[in-house]
């Protein structure tokens, strides 16, 4: 089946383009690292800050953006409901070390 997707449309690529947003930059590098070795992912863009990911997500059209539930400039769950606003076509995989169950409801409401 040929890949429909505008992302896509010039490219011919079918990988899936994959944005993270981490303010840890530790975690950032072992979740590029961990993408990088999986042949149907491209990291296509990074971000420490909800700001800095707002600017450069446009640009760049990720499939999905791989969040952090807490940023030092807010939340995942804003940054999702931005994102999805923006790029509707770009899904949102929220992540967190902390165990919190509003967060896990604000995320699945996002």
């Amino acid at each position: 089946m040929e890949d429909t997707d505008p992302r896509h449309e010039n490219t011919g690529q079918t990988k899936t383009r994959v944005f993270l947003l981490e303010d840890h930059e530790m975690m950032r590098q072992g979740l590029r690292t961990v993408l990088a070795a999986v042949p149907d992912i491209e990291v296509v863009g990074e971000a420490g800050t909800i700001a800095s990911a707002l600017v450069q997500l446009p640009a760049v059209c990720p499939d999905v953006a791989i969040l952090d539930v807490r940023l030092p400039d807010g939340d995942g769950i804003s940054a999702c409901r931005d994102i999805r606003s923006m790029l509707p076509g770009t899904a949102c995989l929220m992540f967190t070390a902390y165990e919190d169950d509003q967060a896990l409801l604000g995320a699945i409401m996002a």
